[in-house]
């Protein structure tokens, strides 16, 4: 089976994902605080498009951090940057690792902010759920934890 099937990002849809690049240009305050701490910090340092092909590719692992950079950067495939390595450092678990989020779990994060910016902007609820393609159970469950 095909791993790519569950990743819940459009990155092979050049269309898609140009869309989903501009609704996050319009709304990225809201998205990037919503995000995984690495997801934002990679969103800062390579742009948008890089660090979704980035979880696209390595999420749902952890990687092993030693006090090196460029074998992090090596192990990443990304040039991380010095100041980079050392928010990795300082924001990962005590256990050594760091742990790739899930493409589906940011891609829910992100459809999640753009539902309640949407809301914020006036848009009524039943136009959310139709537009998100949401039933109505999971629209009053997005709804209910953001109250908290």
């Amino acid at each position: 089976m095909e791993r790519q099937i569950f990743k819940g990002f459009p990155i092979y849809d050049q269309v898609a994902f140009a869309t989903l690049e501009q609704l996050f240009e319009e709304n990225r305050g809201l998205v990037m605080a919503s995000l995984p701490w690495l997801v934002a910090e990679l969103i800062e340092d390579f742009g948008f498009r890089k660090a979704l092909e980035f979880v696209y590719c390595h999420g749902g692992r952890k990687i092993y951090l030693r006090n090196d950079r460029a074998d992090l950067a090596r192990k990443m495939d990304l040039n991380i940057s010095q100041k980079l390595h050392e928010r990795i450092l300082n924001l990962s678990s005590s256990s050594g690792y760091v742990e790739i989020p899930s493409p589906w779990g940011v891609s829910e994060a992100i459809r999640r902010a753009l539902i309640m910016g949407d809301y914020n902007k006036g848009m009524k609820r039943e136009e959310i759920r139709q537009t998100y393609g949401l039933s109505s159970r999971a629209l009053t469950n997005i709804f209910s934890v953001n109250k908290h």
